[in-house]
């Protein structure tokens, strides 16, 4: 039973394929953009976006009928990306655990401050991710914000002004819904 309810929840590799290859210009403008947001620790957003693709295609990861594939392709890639930078994060915190050990024995190491304050940045970029709710296009732009991105760098993300600043206020209302449920508390 359980099964019937996944095969109607989810499309075929098949059509998934197919998907991909209609995939208009406009749309493969947007997903190169994001791939190249999502892909700014490695730098291969080419690499990123095929992955993604070749994924996908693959059956490996599932694409939901509720979501069209260009959200379906930017959720897969933010997936990755988060579970490549968890593994680097893992690696990185063990490399300094190991080289603090013997230099630092009796001192508070300068490089705990440091790994403090990358912890808690983490976690008010996850909040602000968190705040964004279900709005891929607003969790984009917080991102990008977060990782100081230029405005036109923004702009050229989103496709033109006119859509970074729809976006933009969405994002601008969710902050004061947030600051009203605040006063409220």
């Amino acid at each position: 039973m359980k099964d019937d309810k996944d095969i109607e929840k989810f499309y075929p590799p098949e059509d998934a394929t197919e998907a991909i290859r209609n995939l208009s210009a406009e749309q493969k403008r947007r997903l190169a953009a994001v791939a190249k947001r999502r892909a700014w620790f490695a730098g291969d957003p080419e690499g990123l976006l095929h992955e993604a693709i070749a994924s996908t295609a693959e059956g490996k990861r599932r694409w939901n009928r509720s979501v069209d594939i260009v959200r379906h392709l930017d959720k897969v890639m933010q997936s990755i990306t988060s579970n490549a930078a968890k593994r680097r994060k893992v690696a990185a915190d063990k490399r300094e655990e190991l080289s603090t050990r013997e230099e630092w024995r009796d001192e508070e190491p300068s490089t705990e401050a440091a790994l403090e304050a990358r912890e808690f940045r983490e976690e008010q970029h996850a909040k602000a991710i968190e705040l964004c709710g279900d709005d891929w296009e607003v969790q984009l732009l917080v991102e990008g914000l977060l990782n100081n991105s230029t405005p036109e760098e923004l702009v050229e993300l989103f496709g033109s002004k006119t859509s970074y600043e729809t976006v933009r206020r969405r994002m601008n209302r969710k902050i004061e819904n947030y600051r009203a449920q605040g006063d409220n508390r």
